[in-house]
């Protein structure tokens, strides 16, 4: 996963595995057939990290809001932290084959939360797969962000993005009057 940090997809060899692991070049070819094999055990792996953030965030938090918001919050760290790697999943997620069905069902989660956060009545109405769309397209311009300027990037965005999602409440301030930012019209 190192290779992927540092260099992208191409990065990514059995022959380079075995050299930054110290083994033989050819060590890995004992483990994983081909590079292929070699992505879907990495891409297991990170699903493994985004499924445990999703059982963290839904027993941490009292509301399906606050479940959704520190499931955003770690996919919105991912892909700061690891912009190579939120890309590639994100792309095989596209992919017609079982791992792309794996990692859709993953990134399903949001959709679910988006779902029961709407049914609770604390975000707005909408598409919850065009919220979910915002949300992985928020976090993917992060990764984009990280990868031009890693020192740059310090806004959370999680935040001001979940304050646009949050439904209004009768009689209650609006987002742009709490934070007094002018509403264009």
């Amino acid at each position: 996963m190192q290779l992927l940090d540092a260099g992208g997809l191409s990065a990514v060899t059995l022959r380079a595995i075995g050299g930054a692991t110290g083994m033989s070049q050819t060590a890995p070819y004992r483990h994983y057939e081909d590079k292929r094999s070699l992505l879907e055990a990495m891409v297991r792996a990170n699903l493994d990290y985004f499924n445990t953030a999703l059982q963290k965030a839904k027993g941490d938090a009292g509301s399906p809001f606050g479940a959704l918001d520190h499931l955003m919050r770690a996919y919105f760290d991912f892909a700061q932290r690891f912009p190579a790697r939120y890309r590639f999943l994100l792309g095989v997620s596209h992919e017609d084959s079982l791992l792309g069905a794996e990692v859709r069902q993953a990134l399903g989660a949001v959709t679910d939360l988006v779902l029961a956060a709407q049914q609770a009545g604390e975000i707005k109405d909408g598409d919850a797969k065009h919220i979910s769309a915002l949300i992985f397209g928020a976090a993917y311009g992060m990764a984009d962000l990280a990868v031009l300027n890693r020192e740059g990037v310090a806004p959370d965005l999680a935040p001001l993005l979940l304050d646009l999602l949050l439904a209004e409440k009768p009689g209650a301030a609006s987002a742009n009057n709490r934070h007094h930012v002018p509403a264009f019209r």
